[in-house]
């Protein structure tokens, strides 16, 4: 579980600059509806609908990996990456990748990395929001805002993290195994097994 192949490296980074790219667009897609919600004085939600695309890269790296740190690093590195194709936040944004991507990590852990199934990325969902959560007490001083717009946002960001961090990530992940995209990596081990099992009922 600890030992890194080459093809382990191959796929952190070819999701860290996937994920990187899309990053990018969802920070301009954010700015555009920033700008919308603005006239209803609810500017200040706009990035929250859209923040579980911020955890994906390291609940897919994660989940088809299974291995510790993945979840993390590639997080980190699709925000370095992100950063250098024009993310106008600047580097603060590779440190709220990795805050991001022990929380993400962190449903992972509670599973061991062995754990199959929605567990992990929902947990995970859970854990990015909270860590992020804390970031952006600490970073954009949420303390000034009120309690209901501190648990809008809190609710919001969960939503948006379980349904791209973890719904949209699993049937991503479940897509590329059944295409043999994935044929050598642990994701597709667990769900030959489980089909295995499901078939021996």
């Amino acid at each position: 579980m600890f030992r890194w192949a080459l093809k382990d490296v191959i796929m952190v980074g070819i999701a860290s600059l996937v994920f990187g790219v899309i990053y990018l667009g969802a920070v301009h897609f954010g700015l555009l509806l920033g700008t919308l919600l603005t006239p209803f004085g609810l500017a200040v939600l706009a990035n929250e609908f859209i923040f579980g695309v911020w955890f994906m890269a390291a609940a897919f790296a994660g989940y088809i990996l299974r291995k510790p740190g993945a979840a993390t690093i590639t997080e980190m590195i699709a925000a370095l990456l992100e950063v250098f194709m024009g993310n106008f936040y600047g580097p603060i944004i590779f440190v709220s990748g990795f805050v991001q991507g022990i929380g993400t990590e962190a449903g992972f852990a509670l599973g061991k990395y062995r754990r199959y199934g929605w567990f992990p990325l929902v947990t995970g969902a859970f854990g990015a929001t909270i860590t992020s959560f804390i970031w952006g007490i600490i970073r954009a001083n949420f303390t000034q805002l009120s309690w209901q717009l501190l648990c809008a946002i809190f609710v919001i960001r969960l939503l948006s993290a379980l349904f791209f961090s973890a719904f949209l990530v699993k049937i991503l992940c479940d897509h590329l195994t059944k295409m043999g995209v994935l044929n050598s990596y642990p994701i597709a081990h667990d769900t030959l097994h489980h089909t295995f099992e499901k078939e021996h009922q």
